[in-house]
């Protein structure tokens, strides 16, 4: 068989260990893996140089803005942005305009996207207070990849879940073998410590995490886990900020509750003490906490109580974001952020806090089989895509304005220093991201659908 591709001198690295060797593409898909690129015939050979190559990343948690106020972000910058965060598939969640609430607005979106980007994507559906009598249709009849909800106030196009339609969404993801994604807050609480700490006349960073304490989304926790309970549905709680739920999450899976924990990049980096100096720029929710609970985050995320990490990239305009840096309620929730996942674990991995393999499982591997895209994404064995990042463990350097390739100007992680960086990015075969260029084709990211199998 004659290759399209052979990528030789690689370290591939999976979730149960790693191997120096090599990998032959075929048609976009994983043809072999050897050893040694002896006797195997390719039109093109690439040298990998020694570095790490990992299965290409998953982000299961993007808000694109498109279509819509794509002033904020637009699908051609997200994507090229994506690849060079070493993500080869992303994500995409549901509130956009329009927002994904039925089939036809589902269909509408899968068509927007088409010919605008640079790596693969899915689409996630909403489940909203005003579409439970569509939601059995949108999950069955669609490849959408989970369904996401709010438990507290989001936006006005996409009310959120009180208890009674959460659960009849719960019934409705049991009953189709579908997969939730919860957002985890009590809507009630957030509101009280709002109205007390705006009473008080407090303008600053810190006023807005203390609106959002770490109860509200514990509270919210413990009773979506046990709608799940009662109902046998299924979900991710994802941006889980606190070390407490994601105990809460794990013990629930011990007791056969089918629940995972997702957290973000931003959460095993920041916390409530950067409110000081960057603010708006960490207005997120739900917010950081202390140093001490980041610490336990990233045990947590190394004793496997993590099951995915993801970005909830969330642009804004810098109008937007900074339009009165000196009243933090004025500014809107969301940071950019799936160029940092990559660095934030990579640095970690440096730093002895977990391994190469944890951050497969934990970037790639489980987001697959979460969201119905395994064995196509989330491994490098035959059949599978050839979706894959070479990372440079080695490199260390600020991340800066010039690393961006997002429509989004501003990071809040502009300024950090990292060791670990992706320098390949390949997707189903072809190089999109390469020693800091985009060099892919626009147009060539594909949909790819849930499994319903």
């Amino acid at each position: 068989m004659m290759l399209d591709k052979l990528y030789t001198n690689a370290v591939i690295v999976s979730t149960v260990g790693r191997v120096t060797g090599c990998l032959g593409v075929k048609d976009g898909k994983v043809a072999v893996l050897a050893k040694s690129p002896e006797g195997l015939d390719s039109v093109e050979t690439i040298d990998c140089g020694g570095k790490y190559m990992l299965p290409g990343f998953i982000d299961s948690h993007i808000h694109p803005y498109d279509p819509g106020p794509n002033h904020r972000e637009d699908f051609e910058h997200l994507t090229a942005s994506m690849a060079a965060g070493g993500i080869t598939t992303g994500c995409m969640m549901p509130f956009q305009d329009p927002v994904i609430s039925d089939v036809d607005t589902y269909e509408y979106t899968k068509n927007y996207y088409s010919g605008k980007g640079y790596v693969d994507y899915g689409i996630h559906g909403g489940a909203i207070a005003t579409n439970v009598d569509k939601a059995d249709e949108l999950w069955r009849n669609t490849g959408a990849t989970a369904m996401k909800a709010f438990m507290c106030y989001s936006t006005d196009d996409c009310p959120f879940l009180e208890d009674d339609t959460l659960y009849a969404h719960l019934k409705i993801l049991a009953e189709n073998g579908g997969i939730g994604m919860i957002h985890c807050e009590n809507d009630g609480i957030i509101r009280l410590r709002e109205r007390e700490i705006m009473a008080e006349g407090r303008k600053d960073g810190r006023a807005y995490n203390a609106s959002h304490p770490d109860y509200a989304e514990i509270e919210a926790i413990q009773r979506a886990i046990l709608f799940l309970k009662q109902t046998g549905a299924a979900a991710v709680i994802v941006h889980v900020s606190t070390a407490e739920g994601i105990r809460l999450i794990h013990k629930a899976q011990e007791e056969g509750v089918r629940v995972w924990a997702e957290t973000c990049s931003h959460y095993l980096t920041f916390t409530v003490d950067d409110m000081d100096t960057l603010g708006a720029a960490l207005k997120f929710s739900p917010p950081m906490h202390d140093e001490q609970n980041r610490e336990e985050l990233w045990n947590l995320v190394d004793k496997g109580y993590v099951n995915t990490i993801s970005s909830d990239h969330c642009p804004f305009s810098s109008e937007e974001k900074f339009a009165d840096e000196d009243d933090i309620w004025k500014t809107p929730n969301g940071i950019p952020g799936v160029q940092a996942i990559a660095p934030v674990l990579l640095n970690g991995v440096n730093e002895g806090r977990i391994t190469l393999e944890k951050v497969v499982e934990l970037t790639s591997y489980n987001a697959s089989r979460l969201y119905g895209l395994y064995p196509k994404k989330g491994i490098l064995q035959p059949g599978s895509d050839a979706d894959f990042t070479l990372v440079d463990m080695d490199m260390e350097k600020v991340f800066c304005k010039e690393d961006n390739k997002s429509k989004c100007p501003w990071s809040p992680y502009y300024g950090r220093t990292f060791k670990g960086w992706p320098v390949m990015t390949v997707c189903r075969g072809e190089i999109i991201y390469k020693n800091g260029e985009v060099v892919g084709r626009q147009g060539y990211g594909e949909y790819v659908a849930s499994s319903r199998d």
